[in-house]
């Protein structure tokens, strides 16, 4: 499966870049295999896994486990403040 991962302000710095297209072993089929699959290659991953990082699949907010399918874009988004 084909999928496209964007990493969202704090979390775009702790991952060291904004995007990744991904070619995804077989298995991964939800949101929470992908964190586990992404924290076994990266450290920094772990991050991905705290319950106030929103998941944004597709342009829409999704609860955790999101399901994924091939060609999703899957958006990781911090908890921040504006004014």
């Amino acid at each position: 499966m084909k999928l496209t991962v964007r990493y969202v302000a704090a979390l775009r710095d702790r991952m060291g870049r904004a995007e990744a297209d991904l070619d995804l072993p077989e298995g991964i089929a939800d949101s929470e295999a992908l964190i586990g699959h992404l924290r076994a290659a990266e450290p920094a991953a772990e991050a991905l896994s705290h319950p106030s990082v929103r998941l944004i699949l597709n342009d829409a907010i999704v609860p955790r486990p999101a399901p994924l399918s091939d060609g999703d874009t899957l958006a990781f988004c911090p908890p921040f403040t504006g004014g």
